[in-house]
Order: C-alpha cells, then sequence, then structure tokens
C-alpha cells in the first residue's frame, strides 16, 4: 500500500512525468542512429559471450588437467586459447567502433543542440548568461552523448552476463543461485535510496560547473576592465571560492558514496564467502569437480557484479537525465518565426527601386509586467532617409531597434515593413534580411578582416570587400597595414582603436547590402568630420537605403529627416528646439 501512496505522490508532483520526458527525448537521439548503437551492442554482447564461454571452458580446462577429462586435455586448451584470442580481436574492434560512433554521435548531437539554441527567440534566450548556454551546448550534451552510446549497451551486456550466469549456475545447482543472490535485496534498497541523493549532488556539481563557465568566460573577456582597477585579487578570491563550493559538493558526493559502497562491497563479500564456502563443501563431498568449482565461483562473482552493474547504471541515467532537463529547458524555448521568410525576400528584391520603409504604429512593450519602456509609441523612416532616436541612456532606444529588428515582440501595437507601393510585413525573425544592424560596443571576430566581412556575405569579392571598407572610410587605414585586409583582427578587435573597429563594423554593414541599416551609437568613436563623411556615403551608395540611428552627436542630427525622443514612457518626433534642449541635457 505504502507503494502505491509513494508512486502517487511522485505523479502528482510531475517527477514521474517529468522523467519519461527526458528518458523520451533521449530516445529520439537513440532512434536515429540506431544502426550505429546496434553494431557497437552487437559486439559489446559478443563480448559477454565470449566472457561466459571463457568461464564454461576454464571448468573443462581444470577438469582435464586434475585427471577427471585428461583425454580432451587438447581440444580443451585449444579451445581456451581461442576464446582468450578472440576475446582480444573483439576488444580492439569494440574500442575501434566505440571511438568512431561516440565521436560521430557526441558531435551530431551538439551540433543538432547548438543549432536549436542559435534559432531560439532571441527575447526567451535573453535570460541565460552565455557562459551557461555554452556549458549546456558542451558539457551537458557530452553527457547525453555518453549516455545514449554507453546505457544500452551496457544494459544488453549485464542482462547477458546476468542471465548467462544465472542459467549456467541454475542448470548445475539451484542453492548456489539462489545463495549468489542473497545481497540483490539489499543493494536493490541501497541504490534506491541513493538515487535520489545522487541526484541532487549531479545538479549541484552541474549547477556549480555552469557557473564556473560564466566566470571564467567573463573574466578573460573583460580582463583588461578586471587590470585596469586593480580588481585581480578580488577577482581571484571568487575563482577559488567557486572552486572551493565545487571541492566541497565532490567531497559530500565521494563521502555519501563511500558509505554506500562500503554497505554493498561487506554484502557482497559475505554472499561471496557464502558461495566459495558452499562449493568448497560440495567439492569436500565429492559432489562436483574442481573445475566446476572454479566455474561456480566465477559464475557467483559474475552474477553478483552484474546485478551490481545493472544498479550502478541507475547515477548513470540520473546524470543524463539532469543535463537532458537542462538542454530541454533551453530547446523548448520559442523557435524564431520564418513563415514570412519569401515574402521578406521579395521586398528584398524590390528594394533596389523602392526601398524599405520602417513604421512602429502604436506600441507598448516591457520587459516585466507594469515595466513599462513606453505606451502607444509611434515611429517612421521613409527610403531615402536619415532618421535618429535619442533619449536619456537606458530609456529604450536599443530596445527601439531590437523591436524593428524582430527581436522583441510588442505587448501591443504593430511594427510593419516593406515597400512603399507593395508588400508589407510585421517585423519578425523573417524581415531580419532587411536590415544591416552595427550595435553598440565591439562586434569584431577572431580571423582577417576580409574574413569578418564574408560573415555577411561569403561570395563577397576583395573588390566589393575594398569598395564597402571605402564607404566606411575604413580603406584608409586597412591599405595600410601589411596584409591589407588579410590583416589578422585579433579576438575582439584588439589591435584597432574604437573608430577604427566601427568602421570596419559600418563596412561589413554595407557589404551586407540590405535595404535597412541601424546604427546604434555606431559612430561614437569617431570624430565629426568622419562620421558625417561616413554617413554620406552611406546614403550616396544606395539612394533607397533608410537609416537609422541611435545618436547624442548634433553633426547626426543635421542630417536627419526626423529626430525622435524616447523617454518618460513615450516615443514622440521632436523639432530642433526640443533637440537642442536635450543636448543641452546631456
Amino acid at each position: 500500500m505504502s507503494g502505491v501512496k509513494h508512486i502517487i505522490q511522485r505523479i502528482r508532483e510531475g517527477r514521474l512525468k517529468q522523467l519519461i520526458g527526458e528518458l523520451l527525448w533521449m530516445y529520439a537521439y537513440v532512434r536515429r542512429y540506431w544502426f550505429l548503437i546496434g553494431v557497437y551492442i552487437l559486439l559489446g554482447a559478443s563480448g559477454s559471450v565470449l566472457s561466459l564461454g571463457t568461464s564454461v571452458v576454464s571448468r573443462d580446462l581444470v577438469d582435464a588437467v586434475t585427471g577427471v577429462n585428461s583425454m580432451e586435455i587438447v581440444r580443451v586448451a585449444a579451445t581456451y586459447v581461442g576464446v582468450g584470442v578472440s576475446q582480444i580481436f573483439i576488444n580492439a574492434v569494440k574500442s575501434r567502433m566505440s571511438l568512431k560512433v561516440r565521436l560521430k554521435v557526441t558531435n551530431e548531437i551538439r551540433a543538432d543542440i547548438y543549432e536549436q539554441v542559435l534559432r531560439t527567440n532571441w527575447e526567451s534566450l535573453a535570460k541565460y548568461r552565455s557562459g551557461d548556454l555554452l556549458y549546456r551546448v558542451n558539457g551537458d550534451a557530452g553527457m547525453v552523448a555518453n549516455t545514449i552510446l554507453s546505457f544500452l549497451p551496457n544494459v544488453v551486456t549485464t542482462l547477458i552476463s546476468f542471465g548467462g550466469a544465472f542459467v549456467i549456475v541454475i542448470q548445475h545447482d539451484p542453492v548456489m543461485a539462489v545463495i549468489a543472490l542473497l545481497g540483490a535485496p539489499i543493494s536493490f534498497i541501497t541504490s534506491r535510496y541513493s538515487a535520489k541523493r545522487m541526484r541532487q549532488f549531479q545538479r549541484d556539481n552541474q549547477n556549480v560547473a555552469s557557473d564556473r563557465t560564466v566566470f571564467d568566460q567573463e573574466t578573460f573577456q573583460n580582463l583588461q576592465f578586471i587590470k585596469a582597477f586593480g580588481m585581480l585579487d578580488r577577482v581571484t578570491e571568487k575563482f577559488h571560492k567557486i572552486q572551493q563550493e565545487s571541492v566541497d559538493i565532490a567531497l559530500r558526493q565521494n563521502k555519501f558514496q563511500q558509505y554506500m559502497t562500503i554497505i554493498t562491497s561487506l554484502v557482497g563479500q559475505a554472499v561471496g564467502y557464502a558461495c566459495y564456502g558452499f562449493a568448497a563443501f560440495r567439492l569436500w563431498q565429492g559432489e562436483i569437480s574442481y573445475g566446476t568449482m572454479t566455474m561456480f565461483v566465477s559464475m557467483a562473482g559474475s552474477l553478483r557484479g552484474s546485478f551490481s552493474g545493472i544498479l550502478n547504471m541507475a547515477p548513470m541515467v540520473i546524470r543524463a537525465g539532469i543535463s537532458a532537463e537542462r538542454i530541454m529547458e533551453i530547446t523548448s524555448l520559442p523557435r524564431d518565426s520564418m513563415e514570412d521568410k519569401e515574402e521578406a525576400e521579395e521586398i528584398k528584391a524590390r528594394a533596389k527601386e523602392e526601398g524599405v520603409f520602417v513604421h512602429m504604429e502604436d506600441v507598448d512593450f516591457a520587459y516585466e509586467e507594469e515595466k513599462w519602456i513606453y505606451r502607444e509609441g509611434n515611429f517612421r523612416a521613409e527610403p531615402g532617409e536619415i532618421v535618429a532616436l535619442i533619449g536619456p541612456s537606458g530609456q529604450g532606444k536599443t530596445t527601439t531597434l531590437n523591436l524593428i529588428l524582430g527581436l522583441y515582440h510588442p505587448q501591443k501595437g504593430r511594427i510593419q515593413v516593406g515597400n512603399p507601393d507593395g508588400q508589407v510585413l510585421r517585423a519578425s525573425s523573417s524581415t531580419r534580411c532587411l536590415f544591416s544592424y552595427i550595435p553598440q560596443g565591439n562586434t569584431m571576430f577572431s580571423g582577417t578582416i576580409a574574413e569578418n566581412m564574408r560573415m555577411v556575405k561569403p561570395e563577397a569579392t576583395d573588390q566589393e570587400i575594398r569598395e564597402a571598407l571605402e564607404a566606411a572610410c575604413a580603406w584608409e587605414f586597412v591599405e595600410k597595414l601589411d596584409g591589407g585586409m588579410d590583416t589578422e583582427v585579433r579576438e575582439r578587435g584588439t589591435r584597432f582603436s574604437e573608430g577604427q573597429k566601427q568602421r570596419l563594423s559600418i563596412a561589413r554593414a554595407l557589404l551586407a547590402d540590405a535595404p535597412v541599416m541601424i546604427l546604434d551609437e555606431a559612430t561614437s568613436a569617431l570624430d565629426v568630420a568622419t562620421e558625417r563623411r561616413v554617413l554620406r556615403r552611406i546614403i550616396k551608395k544606395e539612394p533607397h537605403r533608410t537609416v537609422i540611428v541611435a545618436a547624442h552627436r548634433p553633426s547626426v542630427f543635421s542630417m536627419c529627416s526626423r529626430v525622435y525622443k524616447i523617454g518618460e514612457g513615450k516615443v514622440r518626433e521632436v523639432d530642433e528646439e526640443e533637440i537642442q534642449e536635450f543636448l543641452n541635457e546631456f
């Protein structure tokens, strides 16, 4: 009755449903790689069968040597050697196959999860730290892949070892089989008790590992800042604190495991002594031969080992279940919708002649309930125009750009893009092909300048890259570099000044040749003359291009068709007098 209540309680808690969901999620990958896993299982099963065969043949060999069956000594010895040699070759093939299967499946699972994460809706994904996502894609995915490759083969080989040994022993002596399994109930009870504790230990381990990945990543990304503020001691102290937390969890887990190991080992040893004593008693009575006794002892050990092996698979499933849960948490987030992709491409194709407008109509947006950025926001940018957004920091300029890009979605109202006399679409993942975006801060990647440029247009020629660099006023310093456009950028573009990195980013955006360009403080590190030159060239290169700029510089505003101010929960168009008031404030 208590067992039924326990099951009902688990169902109420939702844990049974959760476990089934995790197993079904992993099964989807098992089904995808069933042939490779099947081959791996077959090799493991053959090894188990040969191992059982070795025990049986060893019985005949001992009997032949001790004179019970001396006429068969040559045949038995040859069989024993043949089985041993076969095991060597099968183990070699299994090891090779294991490596191939493991590499293929692990890489493909990681690639699949990586792609799913990249295609996840940005608004949902932005709640997670990049280091945490990195650990889930690598650490958790690796754990799941290893379990998929190990669990089923281990189950099959262990069941073969257990079943084979049990059948052989029970055929010779049912009492011996019962004695060999005396420790099973105790092992079952202890494993059931330890499963819950191990699950919590594993969750704690993975959370700490994720935190450590986040900390390491942020430290190395911001090392210049850390050094500049003399924060090395504090950062080192935090590093040691995270390390100590990991050590404490590992020690607690090890202590618990050692207690469980002592209990199961004592039980196993007692059962082993009982099996050995019973076999010796049967031999003393003359009811079995030396060879049979050897086989009994070997099979009894195999029975105990196989049963323990089955129970020891529980921690593996627990670890994989937690990893699967962490991955499913990410992969179950909403995906970017691409249902309007074809229509967006049609709008882009017509943009050369007509351009693309961006209209925001009566938009309400809040990151969290009741924390509104603004209500009933209106904004428009037409083809060939430069439109500016101004406002105090943190009031919604970058948020507005993210709404236009379809990275966030308004609670009310609509944001539309389209050709002036053609098709119109709501801003979404599908419409991002209409935009070139230069965000705040550095967006340069490791590799050469040319490789950075070709990220947005892989087929771009050197001439096209040069034209984009010239339009962004970047060629004037790139051509002086020893490697020209093949010069290494280095991580985060550390070899270039902020102004040079901004011009390279603008050049890359120009190379993408999108009908709408968004610059989020992307010219803040340029001098006024260079900034005006860059903006003029952007429009000159493509007269129908729509340019949206978030800026504070008066040099930009004088070139704009309209300026919108964002602040105090509103978005509104402002005149020159209000622009000047804003500049005087900031």
